[in-house]
C-alpha cells in the first residue's frame, strides 16, 4: 500500500465507484504485533471521502449464508472461531452458531465481560492449543 494508491482509492469513490469491504476489523495480529487491517484502511477512505464501505465479510450474515452453500454445514451443526468479538464472535453470536473466542489476537479477557449480547462467545479459551486440549486430550 502507498500513498498513491490510497489518494487513487479515495479519487475513485467520491467519483462514484463501488466501495466494497471485506471486514471491519482495524487491526491485524503478527507474529510482531499488530498491523492495520482491512477497516483501519476503509476507515482512512471513509474519512476523507466521507463515503462508508459496502462490507462483505465477517460479521454479516452473508458470509454465514456463504459458509453453509459452499460447506453444506447447517449453522445448527457449525462452531466458528475467532479472535474479534466484533467480527467473528459477532457472526455466530448474531446468527445463532456457536462461537469460540480465542485470547490470541486483539480481544482480552476483560474485553469479553464488557461486551454487548450480540458479540459474546459461547467459549473462551487462552488459544487454540487449549482447546485442541480440552477437545482431545493432551
Amino acid at each position: 500500500m502507498t500513498y498513491k494508491k490510497m489518494d487513487d482509492a479515495c479519487r475513485l469513490v467520491r467519483g462514484g465507484a463501488e466501495y466494497l469491504s471485506t471486514h471491519p476489523d482495524f487491526n491485524c495480529p503478527t507474529e510482531t504485533g499488530f498491523i492495520p487491517d482491512s477497516g483501519a484502511i476503509a476507515a482512512f477512505v471513509t474519512a476523507s471521502t466521507g463515503k462508508k464501505p459496502t462490507y462483505f465479510g465477517k460479521p454479516y450474515r452473508e458470509t454465514l449464508e456463504m459458509i453453509c452453500e459452499a460447506t453444506g454445514v447447517s449453522k445448527d451443526d457449525m462452531c466458528l472461531f475467532g479472535d474479534r468479538l466484533y467480527t467473528d464472535i459477532a457472526l455466530g453470536a448474531r446468527n445463532g452458531v456457536t462461537s469460540v473466542l480465542v485470547l490470541t489476537g486483539e480481544t482480552t479477557a476483560d474485553d469479553v465481560d464488557s461486551a454487548a449480547k450480540d458479540e459474546q462467545p459461547t467459549y473462551v479459551f487462552g488459544s487454540l492449543d487449549d482447546v485442541d486440549k480440552v477437545m482431545f486430550g493432551e
